[in-house]
């Protein structure tokens, strides 16, 4: 944890070395990630060396985050539907 408010959760899959930054916020907690997504996908990323663990890393975030932030596009909400 870097404060009360802040902490990074491991998080491999675009790269083995990925992390994602989880920020409290009023409004719920935001990831700040680099797990190449939107709110409708790609399901596969052609970067990624292991499919499996980059679905891994999506589930932790999703299971964490209210608001995803990735490193490429818009932020969006998670739904139901938001591929992993």
């Amino acid at each position: 944890m870097l404060s009360p408010s802040v902490r990074l959760i491991e998080t491999p899959g675009h790269s083995p070395q990925d992390i994602t930054t989880l920020v409290s916020t009023g409004e719920g907690v935001s990831a700040c990630t680099h797990l190449w997504w939107s709110s409708s996908g790609p399901a596969d990323d052609p970067y990624a060396p292991d499919r499996e663990l980059l679905r891994a890393g999506r589930r932790r975030v999703l299971a964490a985050a209210s608001l995803i932030v990735p490193g490429h596009g818009a932020a969006f909400r998670p739904e139901p539907s938001t591929p992993l």
